[in-house]
């Protein structure tokens, strides 16, 4: 072999030697089988064209037949492979002559790879732009100065950009800028941006136009090395505009829960003011054993108490749809409310012919969590409900058993009618009296709703089962306060003792004036009383020499609050000692708790009950006996 054919053999480029008359290869060397599948035998003889299957290969053969040029270079073709399959190639073509006659010689290199990587970057590119293109964001990609490299088309349709001003980043920027509330702010965060190529931030504006845009940005990176920035505009429009709505809402409901607090605490002190004169001079006249009206005294107080006990369910519950009811959150013996609730539902029983059973408690304490008042309110409404609804001669049972391990159930059973069971899905409904609507019962029908309510706000529930004709039972579950004992309160005598004391009652009422003054002169006549209509006149009269030992103090006057009339109090040294009692028709929690918080001695809620108004009184004064 020829040394020029020992290198021909050892190029890595195929190489064929064709005549161009005929279109025959006369010569390949061996990187053709390699290429081709050929060995260089096996080619010698054939016609180029079955080789080259290009139509513009094809082209070229026939041109070249009819005389035209015989050099080509740099070309792309297609090749026919032995087992079939094309490849994509790049040839060059160049005339020699050879032996006396003229041949074309092709050097051919296989690109195939290099044209499918071509078509796999033309596919991720395409992709790409597709889905830049598809999302709504606007998405700008710059170099690290700031020079801007591509963008999608939402970028200049977000901020009316016209392209034909130019491509540079400044450009646009300052655009963006002019269509700012604060372009001072977002000009500093693109500053922070471009002098920390690594920085990955974001940053929320607010257009003139009422649109609202985060604008976030992320390094480009190439290995770990940033190129550039990536910045993606999200249109957060609908999300403030929702967010504002909502805070609408919620100042709309915030001023809704004030309307309501607002009418429940005037409505509380509207109805009891008038309610304290009736139910106090009833008192005052079924006391007096030297008036011959006691009955009627009697009679009024039991429609009075009667109309108080309609007025505090109802605003009760009102209080709880308000979401106004505050709760004590604290350990509360059972055996205490039972004996409690004994004692005030006697004379009831007695009246209606029921016996009340109090059934062996368990020997271990029974401690719960919650509020006592509002514990022994439900217990006095299953247990005044048994003894209304019960047959003649019947019993109510109050027992104490474990429900789970960590919860004590408190039941009231009784023999009474019992509940229909159509009867029963209406049983805690506000408003529904079930049964026979003729029997003459008092009550509002909402007693069982609120019950219910305060249970859950116990973290407690109520329940009950009932048989026409035999019986009902009606329990409350609640939480047990683990780890607590708590002594049994021993009894307090208290009584009025000798001693002059002078009490001054800042009241524009007249009645409630007229109520108290008769109430002192005739349980507490070493008791002179100062009345004061309004304010102004009240603070005046608490400055004089001698000062009153004790005040009591209305919380709506004509000039100002009860607050702020104690506060005037405070205020100076002589009248800061007094004690002051918050005398009002407030009944809801959250006014008592708030009137003892600011400084209140105490606070005694319209309609008042004499019996447990005047210790009180006494108490603060001084004349407490052990």
């Amino acid at each position: 072999m020829t040394l020029p054919a020992l290198l021909l053999d050892a190029c890595a480029t195929a190489v064929l030697a064709v005549t161009p008359h005929d279109g025959i290869i006369i010569a390949a060397n061996t990187a053709c089988e390699e290429l081709l599948g050929y060995s260089p035998d096996n080619l010698q003889g054939r016609a180029i064209t079955d080789i080259e299957v290009g139509l513009q290969d094809l082209f070229f053969w026939e041109e070249l037949r009819e005389g035209g040029s015989h050099t080509v270079s740099n070309v792309e073709g297609e090749y026919r492979h032995e087992n079939g399959h094309f490849l994509q190639v790049r040839k060059t073509i160049r005339s020699i002559e050879w032996a006396g006659q003229l041949l074309c010689v092709i050097s051919v290199n296989d690109i195939s790879h290099a044209k499918r990587l071509e078509a796999e970057t033309a596919l991720s590119a395409s992709l790409l732009a597709a889905t830049l293109e598809s999302t709504a964001d606007g998405i700008l990609v710059t170099d690290l100065n700031a020079q801007i490299r591509n963008f999608n088309h939402q970028v200049p349709q977000i901020w009316q950009w016209p392209i034909e001003t130019g491509l540079a980043a400044e450009s646009l920027f300052q655009h963006i800028e002019s269509q700012l509330f604060d372009p001072a702010q977002f000009r500093d965060w693109l500053d922070e941006l471009y002098n920390d190529p690594y920085l990955e931030s974001q940053h929320s504006c607010a257009l003139r136009d009422g649109r609202f845009f985060d604008i976030s940005s992320r390094p480009q990176r190439l290995g770990e090395t940033p190129i550039g920035r990536i910045l993606g505009m999200h249109d957060i429009s609908i999300i403030k505009h929702s967010e504002n709505a909502l805070r609408v809402a919620h100042n709309a409901a915030q001023a809704a829960s004030k309307a309501k607090s607002d009418f429940l605490s005037h409505m509380s002190h509207e109805l009891r003011t008038p309610l304290n004169a009736i139910l106090g001079f009833a008192q005052i006249i079924s006391a007096d054993s030297e008036n011959n009206q006691r009955e009627l005294g009697n009679y009024i107080g039991k429609a009075g108490r009667h109309l108080l006990d309609l007025i505090n369910e109802v605003l009760d519950l009102a209080s709880i749809e308000a979401g106004k009811l505050v709760l004590r959150d604290e350990p509360v013996d059972l055996a205490l409310i039972i004996q409690d609730c004994l004692e005030l539902t006697q004379t009831l029983a007695i009246d209606k012919n029921v016996t009340l059973l109090q059934t062996q408690m368990p020997a271990a304490r029974f401690i719960v969590q919650g509020d006592a008042r509002r514990i022994k309110q439900i217990l006095l409404n299953f247990v005044s409900n048994a003894i209304k609804y019960n047959r003649q001669q019947g019993t109510v049972e109050m027992t104490v058993t474990h429900a789970k391990a960590d919860t004590w159930r408190l039941m009231v059973s009784d023999t009474g009618r019992g509940i229909s069971t159509d009867d029963q899905s209406k049983l805690f409904q506000p408003f529904s009296r079930v049964g026979n609507q003729t029997d003459n019962i008092e009550g509002t029908g909402i007693g069982l709703a609120f019950t219910q309510k305060l249970a859950g706000l116990m973290h407690g529930e109520v329940g009950f089962s009932s048989t026409l004709n035999v019986g009902s039972r009606f329990w409350i579950d609640l939480p047990c306060a683990q780890g607590i004992t708590q002594a049994s309160p021993h009894s307090t005598a208290i009584q009025c003792g000798e001693g002059k004391r002078h009490i001054l009652y800042i009241e524009d009422d007249l009645l409630s004036q007229k109520l108290v003054t008769t109430i002192f002169s005739k349980q507490r006549p070493n008791y002179t009383v100062t009345i004061a209509g309004n304010g102004a006149d009240g603070l005046a009269l608490a400055r004089q020499i001698p000062q009153p030992d004790l005040i009591l103090l209305d919380q709506h006057l004509p000039d100002a609050s009860g607050v702020a009339i104690l506060e005037q109090l405070k205020l100076s040294d002589r009248t800061r000692a007094i004690p002051v009692i918050a005398l009002s028709g407030d009944a809801l929690e959250e006014d008592i708790q708030s009137a003892l918080t600011l400084g209140f001695d105490a606070y005694i809620t319209k309609p008042f009950d004499i019996k447990v108004t005047l210790p009180i009184i006494d108490k603060l004064l001084g004349n407490t006996l052990p």
